[in-house]
């Protein structure tokens, strides 16, 4: 009798009980055209949360980055890194799709070495952000399949330029776009 009152307890707990979303994480390949532009891969966890609440993700992206140096005299692609660490919440209530609005702290890094009508050119670009922000819409193409194009803007701090590179020729406000092709585990 005892285990058939304590059965009968867990059924109507479990009847009325919230149904709490599990621990997530989605590894995405990522391409962001900007200045610089970026290909790499991109890490969301997500934690559980209540159905009423909406949905906060860590953020993580390691990127190979790409730089075009142009001024009057001259024209060099640089390369190099950036790293995005930031959040991500979704508009709608317990749900990992849809619109999201998300900002990165981001560093980034592009070394330029090359030779320019027989002359060495050298230099390095270096930048941090606080403001970068981003709005997107995650498309579940299936249930482990996502695709999460965005667009937003970065606010650049540039560090001085080293080598032959001034930061004249770069901007601080540049906008972009870009997509992720993500599998969720």
């Amino acid at each position: 009798m005892k285990n058939l009152v304590y059965l009968l307890t867990l059924l109507s707990i479990g009847a009325f009980a919230q149904e709490k979303q599990k621990d997530v994480v989605t590894v995405s390949a990522n391409y962001n055209f900007s200045e610089p532009t970026q290909y790499g891969v991109s890490l969301e966890f997500t934690k559980d949360t209540d159905p009423d609440n909406r949905l906060t993700s860590r953020m993580f992206n390691v990127s190979y980055g790409q730089l075009e140096y142009n001024n009057e005299n001259l024209k060099s692609t640089g390369q190099g890194f950036v790293i995005e660490l930031g959040s991500r919440t979704y508009f709608k209530k317990s749900l990992r799709e849809g619109f999201y609005g998300e900002n990165f702290i981001t560093h980034g890094q592009i070394k330029f070495n090359e030779q320019i009508n027989g002359e060495n050119f050298e230099g390095k670009y270096t930048f941090w952000s606080i403001f970068n922000p981003n709005i997107g819409y995650k498309i579940q193409l299936s249930k482990n399949l996502s695709l999460d194009p965005s667009v937003g803007f970065n606010w650049k701090w540039e560090v001085k330029g080293k080598g032959g590179i001034d930061n004249r020729n770069f901007d601080n406000f540049v906008f972009k776009y870009g997509v992720k092709l993500g599998y969720s585990f």
